[in-house]
């Protein structure tokens, strides 16, 4: 089982600019962290000013980020992410849709468990008109009682983390 959040640049498929996966199994009602992957890329476009408001994450940073490293310079090029996911048959993210626009065509996965989708029942987070809309991140952590750091929101380690944590609580989805 993967899960996964990507940081991205634009809304073109592959721009990933962050991306962290942490690979668990859920083995006799225990969950056990089996490897770790995050890793910063550059876009191939220029940045866009709302991706950034969101995540802060410009091409001077991601070049200090990456001085010295060994690994691929786009996402769409890290054949090691590939086999990192490789043998998972289950993804696990917040809003999977977004996650798995960018893996179209790359890496496929049997299984889906999308921890809004699958919380937006029993969350019941309301839009502006007070109809129930799709929860973020912290309004599910906030149902379970997970301490959120809104600060901290938008780093792909730090929304794996709380969306593993979440996955914890969900009862009877693994």
């Amino acid at each position: 089982m993967i899960i996964l959040d990507f940081e991205t640049n634009t809304q073109n498929e592959r721009d990933v600019i962050e991306v962290a996966a942490v690979k668990v199994s859920y083995e006799k009602s225990e969950w056990k962290v089996l490897d770790k992957f995050h890793r910063y890329y550059f876009s191939r476009y220029p940045v866009n000013p709302y991706s950034y408001e969101v995540h802060k994450l410009s091409p001077e940073l991601i070049s200090d980020i990456r001085d010295g490293v060994e690994y691929a310079r786009y996402f769409n090029e890290d054949e090691e992410f590939i086999e990192f996911c490789a043998g998972a048959s289950t993804l696990v993210a917040h809003n999977i849709s977004f996650e798995l626009r960018h893996l179209r065509n790359i890496i496929y996965f049997e299984n889906h468990i999308c921890t809004m989708k699958e919380n937006k029942p029993k969350v019941k987070a309301l839009n502006r008109q007070g109809r129930i809309k799709n929860p973020t991140l912290d309004e599910v952590c906030l149902y379970y009682g997970i301490e959120f750091d809104k600060s901290k929101h938008h780093s792909a380690t730090y929304d794996v983390t709380k969306t593993f944590q979440i996955l914890k609580k969900m009862q009877g989805v693994v």
